[in-house]
């Protein structure tokens, strides 16, 4: 049985196309742009140079900060209102003034039929064309959790915006990738508005770096750029079914980091 199954697998691996890349990402003019961030800052460090260039289409943007962004009890009284004025700054930079607040828990977020209840209705109330969210495959809990819920509502939202998922703390297997060279000091620039966090991890550079990286998907004569990376999600079709995959594959991972 294990050498059918190999030979199984050695035929498909044989049908594979020798590299294939992730294409890159057109991106609309004019249209509603709704952005999902666990905390003050993912939104920046995973989108937001695709942000940045959606604002100098036309779109508009509302991004919704889940959490409080308190730090899980963990960061001094105060730090819930300097993340929120810290967000606004970033988001400033990149041009985009729609936000919103939801406040919940930091570290400790649990889906419920409430919460469910406000996502349904932001989406029946902005009626996003495109629709971004964290990465199942995160590590950060709170990541996974509020991307399964968020991608759970969008399922059974009866809008038809395009959704995607962006990386924050661990890479995506990529579907798509936008060019963000001509964005790329927004970005910087956005994410340098995180004081409080920065002051503790310099995901700064990790971020611009993450992006040089992506940007050899977009590499031309040679010479690299720098690039945002998504995964689009499906509501149905042969492949519906990859967010459960990916947070299958997330769960076992956890696993295995517990050996």
């Amino acid at each position: 049985m294990k050498r059918f199954i190999n030979k199984w697998w050695q035929a498909r691996i044989a049908r594979l196309r020798p590299c294939p890349l992730p294409k890159a990402l057109a991106l609309p003019e004019n249209g509603r742009v709704l952005v999902f961030a666990p905390h003050q800052d993912d939104e920046t460090i995973g989108c937001g140079g695709t942000l940045a260039l959606l604002r100098q289409k036309g779109c508009e943007i509302k991004v919704v900060f889940v959490t409080d962004g308190g730090g899980a009890g963990s960061l001094p009284e105060g730090t819930v209102a300097i993340r929120k004025k810290e967000a606004r700054a970033a988001l400033a930079e990149l041009g985009v003034d729609g936000l919103i607040f939801l406040d919940e828990p930091d570290g400790h977020f649990r889906n419920t039929p409430g919460f469910e209840q406000k996502i349904m209705a932001i989406l029946d109330q902005f009626q996003p064309d495109w629709l971004f969210m964290p990465s199942v495959l995160d590590y950060h809990r709170d990541h996974v959790a509020i991307g399964q819920a968020i991608c759970a509502c969008w399922r059974r939202w009866q809008g038809r915006a395009r959704a995607f998922f962006y990386e924050i703390w661990s890479p995506l297997p990529a579907t798509w990738v936008v060019d963000i060279r001509s964005v790329a000091e927004l970005k910087r620039s956005a994410l340098s508005r995180y004081e409080l966090p920065l002051a503790h991890c310099d995901y700064l550079t990790a971020s611009m770096g993450l992006a040089a990286y992506r940007g050899l998907y977009l590499s031309e004569n040679g010479q690299s750029g720098l690039a945002e990376a998504f995964v689009e999600a499906e509501k149905n079709g042969i492949w519906g079914d990859i967010p459960e995959r990916m947070l299958t594959l997330r769960v076992y991972i956890e696993k295995l980091l517990k050996q």
